[in-house]
């Protein structure tokens, strides 16, 4: 089936069943970032590839919600269908629900399938939709009939991730849980986000693409923990040592009997923005439910003293793999003709020559040209260009690694870079400096660093539409909670041993993107008499391009700092490079 063929049979069962609008969203039943390709419903049904956005069918109209990193990819995917692009945060544009609010009357039925439906957003639409005399449906799931070629739940093998990497044994980190159970006196926790299911007990694997988790529930009862995952992915050894830890396997789908036999009166821990509807309704309703944050969100954002040192080595690999691609990329022959997806397979190689290297920790952006003005453009076969010898190449990457998990980008001119490419590098370069260098007070939060990134841009009138910084997990997904530096008011304070981004950008659309990313460390950095002072330490090593750099632009501080900065990835880097890359560094980290 096409697209709209897809539609014609969504309405027509919209039809049957009396349903005036169906939400489609891009989650899965553990409100995953990345999802496995079994729960890939809006793209299935769209045609649009990006990893955020949301599909409504009407009888009359067919729309598609995203953000300001997908404007121009989903406008280009979803052109010659009936879905309509709506540009989320652009002036004018309605959010999905004033949109059905203002679109259909009092009586109407609105269909979600609560399994992909977090707690907390039915109960958000049915508030705003009950004002409205507008009805919510929990139980629609139409694309389970229609899509005939689903590929299945992913059942890859789990495997133990060692204490000499973790840092921390399963069986410390369950009682760090129950401490906080008890605080709130809950004898049970529900626990159905993938990356928390991950940390808390040691375990890694493969089932979403790129991201080393395994499709799970777990429940946290007083004397025993219950994993919920696919017979046959835990083998006898490994189920052994989680039976020694104190660590039940039983069936995923049993997961919802289980909550329904929970004895009466019993208090449950749930985190209402990470438990899917369909849970929520299985827990017997004579317990009590106590909704807030998984305790293991905060925990595990916290990196211990072993995972700092393994995420300090592994910086050193990855930064040898980065500078031998960037190396590589700038000497090819003009001869040999190199893509966007090519010179992607040629980064992963250099990724796996490193110790302890897994897989990338997301697919790479490697953009060329107007393509890098595509936040997070991902190159297909049917997009995929050239690269030649002139023009601005943008290169977004990552690897999971036993020993952790890194996020870099750097941005490079092909040939002679034109004056203003060089300006708004150099302000995207201040911005990036600006935000490694700060000192700030013990309980500043990310919303009040970002600004700092921003100040450059905002002064000529420029500006980006993501946030300037994300936590990062240990050997887990790149994109980590609960802290951020954006300009979103997330009230979580910035603590010592956190992980985050700095990757402040301008993107010119049509043109190119830059966007320069460092991971950084929360540390403290000393106590006076006006509290404790917080920095951020460095946790990437590769330069930034000289041919883009207006020295006439920095202060006396900025060029100090990159020449204080070129030093170190030298010194991480060059013993580990060959001698022709050696030199080549050399030429690239001298003093300004």
């Amino acid at each position: 089936m096409n697209i709209n063929e897809k539609i014609d049979h969504i309405r027509q069962l919209m039809e049957d069943g009396n349903i005036a609008a169906v939400i489609i969203p891009s989650d899965d039943p553990h409100q995953s970032e990345y999802v496995a390709e079994h729960w890939q419903a809006r793209k299935w049904l769209t045609g649009f590839s990006g990893s955020a956005g949301t599909a409504v069918v009407t009888r009359e109209h067919a729309i598609l919600w995203t953000d300001f990193r997908y404007y121009i990819q989903a406008e280009d995917q979803v052109a010659g269908s009936w879905f309509k692009l709506y540009k989320m945060g652009e002036p004018d544009v309605s959010t999905l629900q004033e949109w059905l609010i203002n679109s259909l009357k009092p009586g109407d039925t609105i269909g979600v399938d609560g399994n992909v439906f977090s707690k907390a957003n039915v109960i958000k639409y049915e508030t705003k939709f009950k004002a409205k005399g507008l009805l919510l449906d929990t139980d629609i799931d139409f694309i389970k009939g229609l899509w005939k070629e689903r590929p299945k739940r992913p059942e890859s093998k789990a495997f133990s991730l060692s204490e000499k990497y973790a840092g921390k044994s399963r069986i410390d980190k369950i009682k760090q849980i129950r401490k906080q159970m008890d605080a709130l006196d809950a004898s049970y926790h529900l626990m159905a986000t993938l990356d928390d299911i991950a940390w808390t007990l040691n375990l890694r694997g493969k089932d979403v693409h790129t991201n080393p988790v395994n499709i799970a529930f777990v429940l946290i009862a007083p004397k025993k923990v219950f994993l919920f995952t696919s017979d046959g992915k835990v083998n006898n050894k490994l189920a052994r040592e989680l039976n020694q830890d104190g660590i039940d396997i039983d069936e995923y789908e049993n997961i919802f009997t289980v909550l329904s036999q929970i004895q009466d009166n019993n208090t449950i821990l749930i985190d209402p923005e990470n438990t899917n509807y369909r849970l929520f309704q299985s827990i017997n309703k004579k317990c009590k439910i106590v909704e807030k944050p998984n305790p293991a969100i905060a925990l595990k954002a916290i990196k211990n003293d072993i995972e700092i040192a393994h995420l300090r080595q592994t910086a050193v690999k990855d930064g040898v793999a980065i500078v031998n691609f960037l190396f590589w990329l700038e000497n090819q022959n003009e001869d040999v003709q190199i893509t966007e997806i090519s010179v992607a397979d040629k980064l992963y190689g250099f990724r796996k020559e490193q110790d302890l290297f897994v897989d990338n920790s997301f697919d790479p952006i490697m953009a060329y040209q107007d393509h890098s003005a595509m936040c997070h453009y991902s190159a297909t076969k049917e997009t995929d260009v050239v690269i030649g010898s002139n023009g601005m190449f943008l290169t977004d990457s990552g690897g999971n690694y036993l020993t952790g998990t890194t996020d870099i980008t750097r941005t490079i001119c092909r040939g002679e870079p034109l004056k203003q490419e060089i300006t708004d590098y150099t302000l995207v370069l201040k911005g990036h400096i600006c935000v490694a260098t700060i000192l700030f007070p013990k309980g500043t939060k990310g919303f009040q660093i970002d600004t700092l990134s921003r100040q450059y841009l905002w002064n000529q009138g420029m500006d980006f539409g993501h946030g300037t910084g994300h936590g990062v997990g240990f050997f887990l997904c790149v994109h980590e909670g609960p802290a951020r530096i954006s300009p979103h008011p997330v009230d979580i304070k910035l603590e010592k041993g956190m992980v985050l981004t700095d990757e402040p950008g301008v993107y010119r659309q049509g043109a190119y993107g830059i966007r320069l990313e460092n991971m950084i460390l929360v540390d403290q950095a000393f106590e006076n008499e006006f509290g404790t002072f917080m920095k951020f330490e460095n946790m990437t090593y590769c330069h930034f391009e000289r041919t883009l750099i207006d020295r006439r632009m920095l202060s006396k501080e900025e060029k100090d700092w990159i020449n204080a900065y070129h030093a170190m990835v030298y010194e991480k880097l060059s013993p580990n490079l060959n001698q022709d890359v050696t030199s080549w560094l050399k030429e690239k980290t001298r003093p300004l």
